[in-house]
């Protein structure tokens, strides 16, 4: 053996294992400090892969700071650490450059009901200009999930949902600003209303923007429905996923933009757009005021944009979950870094640094570097914020969990003791120069003289220009308590009037630099001195970022009568595409009353207001002045001004489109579309008969017919409308046109509104072998809206040998629209089907009950293999309730139970796990991506192959082996809002389901694997209702071992992944997975608790709004997918005879509404148990459950109507009675509450 290698082995391992000694030896130091410090409790549920903890222990802040790596020239700074801060969530600076940071102690559950929160809000200062913070005060505590804040007007902005809180601190000094705060004796509620449900997505993220308002960001599987206390009539503020704005001078609350996922913070560039960063999908938006985004789930809240825009990446990082955002404005770094953009990476513990690149009306974001990397699991970058000293302030949740499924599977092991915050500055090649964390000890902005203020509006670094735009605005909004003059009387003493508003307009002017010159702007209007001179200065500037701001800023004042709309009309033709995309903007304010939800025009429909003609030409200048129809944004931000006067009145539209530069440019084809859809959506035959009559105007040749009929076409579908006037004069001629896309539109629209030609020829066309494959489709599209015998014909001529399968499986979801005596004919044909025709044919047999019928008649009979019908098929007739359940029953015999109990899953994934690592040679990573082109991306992308259905798996789901393995045999144990399976029920006794992805007053729309989509007319439905059960089907594992291995793996290794090859097999050999067993899924409770786990992370999930308060015992609690009959039930047990489990929930019942609690209970066959349901500790209901007789379940209903405008705390035990068999089922629980309507 080498001496030499010995030797520095030896070495190596003594540091390694001095470093580990030294990690695992630190502890949080002891001080006191004046306020409570807490302790962390054992670790509880685990999770894996992704979503495992750091292996690591929590190094000391020093042994951090060692760990981190930089570009070269950059140090990180530590400014404070535990004990004088824990849990940062949110941070932000008062004038005198002291750090406010809100302490998130009682994550993820809030606080314990009737006990006060340990939130807090601290105020950390550096009194001796080091760079550390030597001097903590608690500014205010005894909150319970506060998530966001903010300063200004006189005090503090605090997010605790459900409400937005403003504090106040009455001793402070008059006039000495919060600068002077030291603790809060005032409280007031803003805003309620914003939701509770995901604890990682509350409001979060505040911000002063540009104009002056306080925005904030919001997740998308959290519900908020925002009012005002002080105005109770207004109606609620729809919101999920979005970026909000509260204006403090007017008291409104809106929605900025609507979309993405679960964004924690947003920020602006040097030119006042807006960025975000996201989960899950892809990271990075540039949000256009009004915009409608892609998101994870659901649907936006205005469903008639016809859109939605993309993200702005051009690249993905594979290990993901981001926190906080900010375009790097600081004047401490080296300019290359100036305008770039910061966002944390929980997953990846690094901090990603990317460039902006102009693209049309918005950008591209491009990967520049990881610019932190901590090589720390415990590293949780927050926030990144500029500092008041240029620099780049990183806030550092330090934990060992990386996620909020950490949280949510073990809530008390949330760590409780650390936490960080950083500075990364610049010292180039003077390691260790001195950089304070404010330019002086004894800053104070305000005490600056306005003159000064406005100076600072130029400063290079973007904390002192707001920090002064934010100053200015307060001192000038409020209203003097008297003046005389140009003195202000303050008590017996008159001060000088230090009036800015000529300084700002010079600012505004001659600034030296754009963005000078910009905030000046920004500052006139936050002050309300802003007038028509400055605005039209503004739109001369050389800088187009100033133009934008000069037309953003006339919809934000919502006048017209000083020359406004004279101006907007200038800028419509502006060269740059931002500033048309502001004056679209502009224009949306100034005909509606919100930026992204559909309300109406601001004035009555019998009114004919002045400004909408002049608004209509300056949209057309807007149109005519584009030459890319593929810049989305603007295109996008164009119709969201013309939709409030299109609903009001479509003739706004065709006005519009009559002008002769509109008429050709290249935004009306997609302009004309979306008018289309649009007039159908209003349902009125004479609106329509105004679009009949633009069609017939348009002359044979006008590029916009065919986007004007295509719309039409879109508009249709679900039910067709038609116009109120004869239509063949104006179809006529659009038939015979020699344009093949006018007249294959043309055909399908004159079939959809009866002309008999059009029909025959729509009919014709399907079972035409020479006619393109695609216009044979349509045509049989065209034919499931028809409804009558020569549709039908048509269609199972379709479904005959020979056909293309696109155009069979067409025909045969065709078929089953039409109904009728199709499945004769389906039957027939089975045996020359093949293997995704007969999954289309068992799908279409299923959705009506006679045929359902026949189906399962033919499988017990044995001409149809039960082994062909499909998961999803499977279990839709097993849950039917046709036939008093008899059809289910029928199912059942044939099929056996689908969902089987969740021992069994256990040990079915446990022997998958088995199979999948036992088996000899490698797997065939070409063959599983065969499966899963069959099985997963009918429904799911895949590094962009796959079909939109289910989430994307390129950023979630398979994280590991186990967790492939649990989404794959038990789909339904955790579903995100907006991937349920929603069924719908029509009048004609069809049945279909998928995700609803479109939801409209006129018509929904579903898609489900295939991709198939199914659009019903509202009109049409007899019953809707939201199932429990994910749009994924159970069933995969029933693939042959091979090919189910095949496709794992593939899953996990995907080429694109460009990551060696592995089966992420964390937790070891599936033979130790145990089984599990539950009550009521087996005989009963088996003595085996130290071989049961309990799954706390889909136990936390069963409802998210109810806590659940129980022991770990025998296996529970547990999330049973069936019990008794009943799907999603939760399994509870008391701690012991004197303390029962409990479900909480925490809410403020509305006042003057009826509120109803409802939910089902049950008991186990060998035992009873007591409920006790309490409202703040008072009982409400007691009730002995014990089964009777067959029946299982004892449903519950509790009248909340007495406790109408209270906040209430909710408590609903499961107490023993005895001790033998205490095991409490629960089962749909909701609180609903209905406005009482007085007797006439």
């Amino acid at each position: 053996m080498n001496p030499f290698r010995s030797a520095a082995l030896a070495v190596a391992t003594l540091l390694i294992f001095t470093a580990t000694l030294s990690a695992a030896d630190y502890k949080v130091p002891q001080k006191n400090l004046g306020f409570p410090t807490y302790k962390n409790a054992p670790p509880g549920k685990q999770m894996s892969g992704q979503h495992a903890p750091a292996t690591t222990p929590a190094l000391s802040p020093e042994e951090a700071q060692k760990k981190f790596t930089l570009p070269p020239g950059f140090e990180i700074r530590l400014f404070a650490s535990e004990p004088e801060v824990v849990n940062p969530v949110a941070m932000t600076w008062d004038e005198r450059g002291r750090l406010w940071v809100v302490e998130l102690y009682e994550y993820p559950l809030g606080a314990k009901p009737g006990e006060k929160g340990r939130d807090r809000i601290k105020i950390l200062e550096d009194t001796d200009g080091d760079g550390r913070a030597d001097k903590v005060t608690v500014f205010a505590d005894g909150f319970s999930l506060a998530t966001g804040i903010l300063l200004g007007h006189g005090g503090v902005f605090l997010g605790q949902a459900p409400h937005l809180l403003f504090l106040q601190d009455t001793n402070a000094p008059l006039g000495a600003g919060i600068g002077a705060f030291q603790k809060a004796n005032k409280q007031t509620v803003l805003l309620t209303g914003f939701g509770l449900e995901d604890r990682h997505e509350l409001l979060n993220g505040f911000t002063w923007g540009p104009d002056g308002q306080l925005y904030m960001t919001h997740g998308v599987f959290t519900r908020a429905n925002v009012t005002s206390p002080e105005r109770p009539g207004e109606p609620a503020v729809r919101m999920d996923a979005a970026v909000a704005r509260y204006n403090v001078q007017r008291k409104k609350f809106e929605v900025f933009a609507d979309g993405t996922s679960n964004p924690w913070g947003v920020d602006f560039d040097r030119a006042g757009n807006a960025f975000l960063s996201a989960c899950v999908i892809d990271h990075m938006f540039h949000m256009a005021p009004g915009g409608i985004y892609v998101r994870q789930g659901g649907q936006p809240m205005f469903p008639y944009a016809y859109q939605m825009l993309p993200s702005i990446v051009d690249h993905r990082h594979k290990m993901a979950a981001y926190a906080g955002i900010q375009v790097y404005l600081g004047d401490q770094w080296p300019a290359e870094h100036y305008g770039t953009i910061f966002c944390g990476n929980l997953h990846d513990n690094a901090v990603h640094q990317d460039t902006l690149t102009p693209n049309g009306s918005t950008f591209k974001s491009s990967f520049k570097q990881d610019f932190i990397r901590a090589n720390d699991g415990w590293f949780m970058p927050v926030s990144q914020q500029v500092g008041p000293d240029g620099a780049l302030w990183v806030m550092d949740w330090y934990d060992k969990y990386p996620c909020y499924q950490n949280a949510r599977a073990d809530p008390a092991g949330v760590d409780r003791e650390h936490g960080r915050i950083w500075r990364v500055v610049h010292t180039g090649n003077e390691k260790g120069k001195a950089v304070p964390s404010r330019p002086s000890r004894d800053m104070d902005f305000g005490k600056l003289t306005s003159a000064q203020l406005v100076e600072r509006l130029a400063h290079a670094n973007v904390w002192q220009r707001k920090m002064a735009q934010r100053v200015l605005s307060e001192r000038w909004i409020s209203k003097p308590l008297t003046t005389t003059g140009d003195l202000l009387v303050v008590g017996t003493k008159a001060v000088q009037i230090d009036y800015p508003d000529q300084l700002l307009e010079k600012m505004a002017v001659s600034g030296p630099t754009f963005e000078s010159r910009l905030t000046a702007l920004w500052t006139l209007h936050s002050c309300r001195y802003l007038n028509i001179s400055h605005l039209e200065k503004a739109a001369g500037d050389k800088e187009p970022a100033v133009r934008y701001w000069a037309a953003r800023l006339i919809g934000e004042r919502h006048q017209t009568w000083n020359g406004e709309l004279r101006l907007l009309t200038r800028l419509a033709s502006d060269s740059e595409p931002s500033v048309r995309t502001a004056v679209a903007t502009a224009c949306r304010q100034l005909v509606s009353g919100s930026l992204t939800v559909n309300t109406p025009p601001l004035v009555a429909p019998q009114v004919n207001h002045p400004d909408y003609e002049a608004i209509l030409n300056i949209l057309a200048a807007v149109i005519a002045a584009t030459p890319n129809a593929n810049d989305l944004t603007l295109n996008h931000l164009v119709w969201m001004a013309a939709e409030p006067l299109i609903a009001r009145d479509p003739k706004f539209a065709f006005n519009l489109f009559g002008q002769s530069p509109v008429r050709t440019a290249a935004l009306t084809g997609t302009l004309a579309y979306k008018t289309m859809r649009r007039v159908c959506d209003l349902q009125n035959p004479a609106q329509l008969d105004l679009a009949l009559d633009f069609l017939g105007a348009l002359p044979a040749t006008d590029a916009l017919l065919p986007f004007a009929l295509n719309g039409l076409v879109d508009g249709q579908k679900g039910k067709a409308l038609k116009p109120a006037k004869p239509t063949e004069a104006v179809l006529k001629p659009l038939l015979a046109s020699s344009r093949e896309d006018v007249a294959r539109f043309a055909r399908q629209l004159g079939a959809l509104w009866g002309d008999a030609g059009a029909m025959q020829a729509s009919l014709a066309l399907v079972n035409d072998a020479k006619a393109p494959l695609d216009e044979r489709l349509k045509a049989a599209q065209t034919a499931r809206q028809l409804k009558n015998d020569a549709a039908r014909d048509a269609l199972l001529k379709a479904i005959t040998p020979g056909n293309p399968e696109p155009l069979v499986l067409e025909a045969i979801a065709g078929l089953g629209q039409l109904g009728g005596a199709s499945s004769e004919a389906l039957f027939a044909q089975w045996k020359t089907f093949s293997p995704a025709a007969r999954r289309a044919a068992a799908e279409t047999l299923s959705s009506r009950n006679n045929w359902a019928s026949q189906l399962l008649s033919e499988i017990e009979q044995k001409r149809i293999l039960a082994s062909d019908i499909p998961a999803a098929t499977i279990r839709t007739l097993t849950r039917s309730e046709a036939d008093f359940g008899m059809l289910a029953k029928r199912a059942t015999a044939i099929f056996g139970r689908v969902r089987d109990a969740s021992a069994d899953k256990l040990k079915l994934m446990a022997a998958k796990k088995d199979m999948i690592l036992g088996a000899k040679g490698q797997p065939d990573l070409k063959a599983g991506h065969e499966v899963a082109k069959k099985v997963c991306f009918t429904c799911h992308k895949l590094h962009g192959e796959g079909a939109d259905i289910g989430p994307d798996l390129t950023g979630v789901g398979r994280s590991s082996l186990d967790a492939l393995l649990a989404n794959i045999i038990d789909p339904n144990q955790i579903i995100g809002a907006g991937y349920e399976m929603v069924e719908v029920t029509t009048k004609d006794d069809r049945s279909v389901s998928g995700r609803m992805v479109e939801n409209t007053d006129t018509r929904v729309r579903l898609l489900s694997a295939g991709p198939k989509e199914d659009v019903v007319a509202k009109s049409d439905i007899a019953k809707l209702r939201v199932s429990e059960l994910s749009v994924m089907p159970e069933g995969l594992e029933n693939l042959p071992d091979a090919d189910f291995r095949n496709l794992i793996a593939y899953l996990l290794n995907p080429p694109d992944d460009k990551a060696p090859f592995s089966w992420k097999n964390d937790s070891g050999s599936g033979a130790g997975v145990p089984p599990a067993s539950r009550p009521g899924v087996s005989p009963g409770p088996k003595k085996s608790a130290a071989a049961q786990r309990v799954d706390w992370e889909s136990v936390s999930l069963w409802n998210p709004e109810w806590r659940v308060v129980a022991p770990d015992f025998e296996g529970t609690p547990a999330k049973l997918i069936e019990f008794a009959g009943k799907h999603n039930v939760l399994l509870t047990h008391p701690f012991d005879r004197e303390k029962p489990a409990a479900l909480e929930r925490e809410l403020t019942l509305p006042a003057g509404q009826k509120t109803t609690l409802k939910f089902s209970v049950a008991a186990h066959e060998k035992g009873d148990w007591e409920l006790r349901v309490l409202a703040n500790g008072k009982p409400l209901h007691k009730q002995l459950i014990a089964r009777k007789g067959t029946e299982a379940w004892h449903p519950v209903t509790v009248d909340l109507t007495p406790l109408a405008g209270q906040k209430v705390t909710l408590r609903l035990e499961n107490a023993a009675n005895g001790w033998s068999w205490e095991f409490g089922y629960w089962s749909a629980i909701e609180v609903k509450s209905e406005r009482v309507t007085a007797a006439r």
